[in-house]
């Protein structure tokens, strides 16, 4: 059975179904770098905007082909949020599994055949999607997860804090503690840390699990 490409909207999962699938689609990255020559300097990857064409056609059951289309334009309205502060919904394009998840930033309709009554019942959009990311998605990005991070220690800098700070997760100053051979985290820093320098572990983006203690 042929599967249809859909659009599921964010958090409600409703879920919007293409007429047709499309015949082609482009995913694409950029690298951001900054600098020249042996200077340069990587900032983070970028997904590309999507830009996806749908194809649907009502003139068949001669009924109006917006009663399709209007769902998908619906999704460019700034609905979500709350307070003065609304944006259009988040979706996913799914085909086959989650291809792409952001925001529609552009859509483009044309309507190509009409009944008598001038009722559309032919038309091809042109949709493009910006990439949203979450906070850890934006992190592995910029590259976060792998890069091995040095931390020079101050007079306040407990490790949960030095934590947060380097991997965006307090929880993880086990990691840090065992990488660099502190056996007493709760007396961390003492007078012979001050200006220690601290190597912080790339943990690739995935949960971190402390090796048992003898």
């Amino acid at each position: 059975m042929l599967e249809k490409a859909k659009i599921i909207v964010r958090p409600t999962a409703e879920t919007i179904p293409v007429m047709y699938n499309p015949t082609e689609l482009s995913l694409n990255k950029s690298v951001v770098v900054q600098g020249e020559g042996s200077n340069i300097q990587f900032q983070r990857v970028n997904d590309d905007d999507l830009t996806v064409n749908l194809f649907f056609d009502t003139y068949d059951k001669r009924t109006d082909v917006r009663l399709y289309t209007n769902r998908i334009a619906a999704l460019t309205q700034p609905t979500v949020g709350t307070g003065m502060r609304k944006e259009p919904p988040t979706v996913v394009f799914s085909w086959a599994g989650a291809l792409f998840t952001g925001i529609i930033v552009r859509l483009e309709q044309k309507f190509t055949m009409f009944l008598e009554s001038g009722v559309p019942v032919r038309a091809e959009l042109n949709v493009t999607f910006k990439s949203v990311l979450t906070v850890q998605q934006d992190l592995a990005a910029r590259g976060y997860y792998n890069c091995r991070q040095f931390w020079t220690v101050g007079e306040n800098d407990r490790l949960y804090l030095v934590a947060q700070h380097t991997l965006g997760d307090p929880a993880l100053w086990r990691l840090i503690a065992d990488a660099n051979g502190i056996d007493d985290p709760l007396n961390f820093p003492t007078r012979a840390d001050i200006g220690r320098t601290l190597v912080i572990v790339d943990v690739h983006g995935e949960s971190y699990t402390p090796p048992a203690r003898v």
